[in-house]
């Protein structure tokens, strides 16, 4: 075993990982985003849930990301934590697709579907073609990496301390499981792992039965990456991530077991006895099978067991990002959505300030404007870290839906962050009147409520149009926020005539006019935010 054999090993490695990572990330700008709605929506049950689960990691290769990608929907409460684990469950078993298109064998060709994927990405700019390049190039990429490490490891085979190893693996099932744990961790993808493996196994180099329990400890090592997404997330995120981590740790463990008593690497091997990479491929598949078909009956043990490991309930958020998953785990469109969750936040926490001090000026409850204090701290946390998140999206190469959702995203947090600012503004006018034992007339209170009270309506209406973009909605806000400003210089006039009459003396009387001037701009900024929604 030379020098050479060993880069050739790690070079064949990284251009197998390389070739998983192109063809995902152009499945993904193809359809990620609908398949990320497809999940959200039609994961009614488990059944339906495993099913979804199935179907998506086959498609897009990557039961990280679809287990994220849950992991987000739990955490957004989007996804209760019952259903979650029916994807989970099926996310498991779809990504023994990558095994089975391996086992196909198709070196020969390989080559020829790389430079054929790379011109095309060069040449054709447009979508979807330079998508569906990108996957092309994965797949030849994917099995050149087979190529060169397959060509290197038969050396390998001649080294005695690697045949001592990998017997080792038959012999004690726990030095493979740990063995195979580890290498998944390092490789963040069982399907990389299991790849490396049939490379092994093509060359000669590793049999089914020393490969079965390394097979069995990377389903165990793949569960790290849906565990640190989860971190920092709510109770159930975390629950959704610990039932990942159950399901493939049980799952390991029956395999051990069965395999002590009965023959089913034989009967695997027996399957297709001239192909190798075929059997590993077919191994992988049987054991997810398997350990879905005895656990998703006990799914709610599973739940049970999640809640007491992961006990009591969620604090309130607070100064930090709940919905935006870990950079460099899950996939764009899940990074997305949950930046539009945070954006939601923004805006709840706004209006929630706006609610607060319009009930300030007429009543007084405690604690009420330190409330909105505390809340203008997080909006200005929010606006700061959700532009720092999606400058980091963008960068990961979205698709169009994605990156109109990012541009559109960059203009509102900016809105939502300047409403939160007048919203503080007349909290500190009522702070002031408080301390100064001052107070407004009552025809004063009145035009303040009735402007209060449209402000808040026209804000909410332009929210609308971000989920559901309408003409008929945008026209509404455009009539409504001309009505506004009718309403301020109406109002405005009216307080002259009462200073005039010396019914408003002249400090109160500054201070309804910083009121007025602050709600009229909250009503520019819902115009703004429509403007955005509708792609003005």
């Amino acid at each position: 075993m030379t020098f050479d054999n060993w880069i050739g090993i790690a070079g064949g490695i990284a251009l197998f990982l390389y070739g998983i990572r192109i063809m995902g990330n152009g499945i993904e700008r193809l359809a990620g985003s609908k398949l990320k709605t497809i999940l959200e929506k039609l994961t009614k049950n488990r059944v339906l849930g495993l099913i979804l689960g199935i179907v998506i990691t086959g498609i897009i290769q990557s039961s990280n990301a679809v287990s994220v990608m849950t992991v987000g929907f739990v955490n957004a409460g989007l996804m209760p934590l019952e259903n979650a684990v029916g994807v989970i469950m099926g996310a498991n078993v779809g990504t023994t697709i990558t095994g089975q298109l391996i086992a196909f064998n198709i070196d020969a060709v390989s080559p020829i579907l790389a430079f054929i994927g790379v011109m095309g990405m060069t040449f054709f700019k447009k979508k979807p073609w330079n998508n569906i390049f990108y996957i092309v190039a994965g797949l030849g990429m994917l099995f050149m990496g087979m190529m060169l490490m397959k060509s290197n490891m038969i050396h390998l085979g001649k080294e005695e301390w690697f045949v001592s190893l990998v017997r080792s693996f038959e012999e004690y099932p726990i030095i493979g499981v740990l063995f195979g744990t580890v290498m998944t961790m390092l490789l963040q993808s069982v399907s990389a792992s299991v790849g490396v493996l049939q490379a092994m196994a093509a060359a000669g180099i590793l049999s089914l039965g020393q490969a079965i329990y390394l097979i069995c400890g990377q389903n165990i090592g793949c569960t790290a990456v849906a565990v640190v997404a989860s971190m920092g997330g709510t109770k159930d995120a975390k629950r959704t991530a610990a039932i990942h981590v159950m399901f493939n740790v049980f799952a390991c463990v029956i395999c051990v077991l069965l395999l002590q008593f009965l023959p089913l690497t034989k009967w695997i091997e027996s399957l297709s006895p001239a192909n190798p990479t075929q059997q590993l491929a077919n191994a992988n598949t049987f054991l997810k099978i398997g350990a879905t078909l005895i656990m998703f009956p006990i799914s709610n043990l599973l739940i049970k067991l999640s809640r007491l490991i992961i006990r009591g309930e969620d604090k309130s958020a607070g100064k930090r990002l709940i919905y935006i998953p870990a950079k460099g785990f899950g996939s764009a469109a899940v990074a997305v959505s949950g930046a539009e969750l945070e954006c939601n936040r923004m805006f709840d926490l706004a209006m929630t300030n706006m609610k607060i001090v319009s009930e300030a000026i007429g009543t007084k409850r405690k604690g009420d404007l330190e409330e909105v204090d505390s809340n203008e701290e997080t909006i200005d946390f929010l606006n700061h870290e959700i532009a720092k998140a999606l400058v980091d999206i963008n960068r990961a190469g979205l698709g169009e839906p994605e990156a109109r959702a990012i541009d559109r995203m960059h203009h509102i947090i900016t809105d939502y962050e300047r409403i939160g600012d007048h919203a503080e503004n007349i909290s500190g006018y009522i702070a002031h009147m408080r301390d100064e034992k001052m107070a407004f007339s009552e025809s004063a209170m009145e035009e303040l409520a009735s402007l209060f009270g449209k402000v808040i309506e026209i804000t909410e209406l332009a929210h609308s149009c971000i989920k559901e973009p309408s003409e008929q909605v945008y026209a509404e806000v455009a009539r409504r926020e001309q009505e506004i400003d009718d309403l301020v210089e109406q109002y405005e006039n009216e307080h002259i005539a009462r200073m005039e009459q010396r019914l408003c003396s002249a400090d109160v009387g500054m201070l309804f006019v910083e009121m007025l001037t602050d709600l009229e701009r909250v009503g520019d900024h819902a115009m703004n935010i429509a403007d955005a929604g509708c792609g003005k």
